[in-house]
């Protein structure tokens, strides 16, 4: 049996509570037996976020969050190829029936009743770990599938899943991952089949609904496909990772007007995502209403990892709407923080063409073919322009 003074001082938690100062006195009382890497998070996908980045050792959630809730981040630990396997805990002042049927598909490793004091919780973490250890533990075996199906290993992940069914036979995970393995297969009809009795064993699985869309956009059926992505945001409105692969689909299919409706959607039901903005103004950009589009690019700055990016975009579509020197601005913005981005050099030369500031155009394009010698489109311009100047 686990004990506290069993666990390493090195593992990291992660807190997940949108009480500054519940997160605090949590923080507080595990540094006080020795831990020293505490990660608060006040919402789930910022908690999302660090899953990815960061190595978690173990998870503390609160259930009912202000917008993707407890049991979406549950969701997508065990869901996400990019996530690992580790213990979660999860804490609330109530639970409804339905939170008790997904938590059961989930299997959390525990849960604490708020309003708790810290020893209870000192307790509580090593009942968590010995749920977790536990070789019976059926997410070991999801774990396992999900790694193989990461690694292209599908007809292994497959033999879990029929084994986990076996053992399972209501478990909608364990079809829904029988779907995914019928799908890398092509076996479309297979994976459909399995798709809906996963629906139908738990219509309140969402993941259920996702893959029935996913098998009909690799059947090209669009449509069909958007039907069921609907139905999975009416499980999940406020999950912005769930918009954000749907839109990511749609763009994918160059079908930007139902992925402007969803990221609209998103928007409207209050959802604060850095990436819903720039994926909502990429998808205004492709369909040219570029007044809606910067003022989402202009949200989406804001501690973006593609500003280079976004503020070449942003100098398009001031150009395109004849507002050059704004977009001059966005472009000499961009070339600052990376003066060798031939992409944003070569646009800002065509802003200076469409402002018959030739000279200028000819000289960035002299400065492209400096850093990129074969540079097709800049040699081809100096040409164009040396004829215009003559």
């Amino acid at each position: 049996m686990t004990k506290m003074s069993d666990l390493s001082l090195d593992m990291s938690f992660l807190i997940v509570d949108h009480s500054d100062s519940f997160r605090d006195i949590i923080s507080m009382g595990l540094k006080s037996l020795g831990f020293k890497n505490i990660i608060k998070s006040p919402s789930a996908h910022i908690a999302y976020a660090n899953l990815i980045t960061r190595k978690i050792d173990f998870v503390i959630c609160e259930l009912n969050l202000d917008a993707m809730d407890g049991i979406e981040l549950l969701k997508e630990i065990r869901e996400d190829k990019k996530i690992g396997f580790m213990p979660f805990l999860m804490m609330s002042t109530e639970i409804s029936k339905e939170q008790i049927a997904m938590l059961a598909e989930y299997e959390i490793d525990g849960f604490i009743k708020k309003p708790f004091t810290f020893q209870m919780l000192v307790e509580k973490i090593p009942v968590c770990f010995n749920h977790y250890n536990d070789p019976k533990n059926k997410e070991y075996l999801f774990s396992q599938a999900k790694s193989l199906l990461a690694d292209k290993k599908y007809q292994q992940a497959f033999n879990i899943y029929e084994s986990l069914l076996k053992s399972y036979p209501q478990s909608a995970r364990a079809c829904i991952g029988l779907s995914r393995c019928y799908r890398s297969f092509d076996n479309f009809e297979s994976a459909e089949y399995f798709c809906r009795k996963a629906i139908d064993n738990n219509n309140q699985y969402v993941q259920g609904f996702d893959e029935m869309a996913n098998i009909c956009m690799d059947r090209n059926m669009i449509d069909q496909a958007i039907y069921f992505y609907k139905r999975a945001v009416f499980l999940s409105p406020k999950n912005p990772l769930r918009y954000e692969a749907i839109t990511n689909s749609l763009i994918e299919k160059q079908r930007f007007k139902e992925a402007e409706e969803f990221l609209d959607d998103a928007t409207n039901s209050g959802i604060d995502y850095q990436s819903i903005y720039e994926q909502y103004a990429r998808s205004l950009f492709y369909q040219r209403k570029l007044e809606k589009a910067v003022m989402y690019f202009d949200k989406a700055l804001e501690n973006s990892e593609n500003r280079i990016s976004l503020l070449n975009l942003m100098g398009i579509c001031y150009k395109d709407l004849n507002r050059f020197d704004e977009a001059i601005k966005y472009y000499d913005i961009a070339i600052r923080e990376d003066p060798k981005d031939t992409k944003v050099l070569f646009n800002k030369a065509l802003c200076y063409i469409d402002m018959n500031e030739f000279a200028k155009a000819k000289k960035i394009c002299q400065m492209i073919i400096k850093i990129e010698p074969n540079h097709e489109k800049a040699n081809r311009k100096i040409r164009e322009l040396d004829a215009k100047m003559k």
